[in-house]
């Protein structure tokens, strides 16, 4: 949650308020395991929606995989930026 910016050398107050920006979320991956057990849920919760026929658009996966792969993909930091304050926010993008 971001409070507020000010100015271009300003300062910046009151970021990340939430239990994940104070790092208890951290104690949850400290245990042995965390990361492998996380991930196979993951996995299976995208299995699991690919198989009720969740919305996932295959061809757009499959060509940001080969972007990716293929070292063309272009991140454009200003778009992720302003849908992750927008998400924080809850705001639609």
């Amino acid at each position: 949650m971001i409070s507020s910016v000010t100015g271009t050398s300003g300062s910046i107050a009151s970021i990340g308020t939430g239990a994940a920006q104070r790092g208890e979320g951290a104690q949850k991956l400290a245990r042995p395991g965390a990361a492998a057990e996380d991930r196979a849920s993951i996995s299976n919760t995208v299995a699991q929606m690919a198989a009720e026929g969740a919305p996932i658009e295959t061809d757009r996966v499959s060509a940001l995989k080969a972007a990716i792969k293929a070292g063309t993909y272009k991140a454009d930091p200003q778009a992720i930026a302003t849908a992750m304050i927008n998400s924080d926010i809850g705001m639609a993008s």
